[in-house]
């Protein structure tokens, strides 16, 4: 919502896009719009939403009692100093998702390995992975869900959803896949019966 627009808005950015655009018509365009960085403001709902939904999220992986108290995490939220941003340089604009693809199938195949922890200060962690639930309105689940989807709706200038149009789209997600590893799997096993039958041809009977 911050850091990354920051990035791709900032000069040494903003002199990538120069050089793809040279090569095409646009960089921005009605498909690619142009996203402003938000600030931070606790007294802004939404972005509140976020921290408390977000850091419960955590606590609960890592066994810490959550807190559901919006007012002492407002409190102290304001606390925490944030260093400025600053940008580094060589700055990678990608120009389409196939370039996006290579480049983070790039970096997890030679610079995975350096950001995994020693086992040594790893080792005694407990973590705890969750299940999602979109009907338990106290495990935070769709709280985060809806407050990082609007919040970068609000970067792209796009309309928000409210909680319920978003607990219905998330409910159709699972068994749209469900269904399509049931047709997926059914087909495998078509192929399976060819093999053990012996079939030469491109049919079972």
């Amino acid at each position: 919502m911050s850091e990354n627009i920051k990035r791709i808005l900032g000069e040494e950015g903003q002199k990538k896009i120069s050089l793809i655009v040279l090569k095409s018509d646009r960089f921005w365009n009605v498909n690619k719009r142009c996203p402003h960085v938000l600030k931070f403001d606790v007294n802004n709902e939404l972005h509140l939403d976020f921290i408390v939904a977000a850091s419960n999220l955590l606590a609960r992986m890592y066994y810490i009692p959550q807190i559901r108290d919006r007012k002492l995490i407002a409190k102290e939220v304001v606390k925490v100093h944030v260093p400025e941003f600053k940008p580094k340089a060589g700055v990678i604009i990608h120009e389409n998702d196939e370039q996006l693809r290579a480049d983070l199938k790039r970096k997890k195949k030679y610079e995975c390995h350096t950001r995994l922890p020693n086992y040594d200060d790893t080792f005694d962690i407990k973590i705890q992975s969750h299940e999602f639930e979109k009907d338990d309105d106290t495990n935070f689940h769709m709280d985060y869900i809806v407050a990082t989807a609007n919040l970068r709706a609000e970067n792209y200038d796009i309309q928000k959803a409210d909680r319920n149009k978003m607990k219905r789209i998330a409910g159709n997600i699972i068994p749209a896949i469900v269904a399509t590893t049931a047709m997926v799997t059914g087909l495998i096993c078509l192929e399976v019966y060819k093999f053990v039958q012996h079939h030469k041809k491109n049919r079972i009977i």
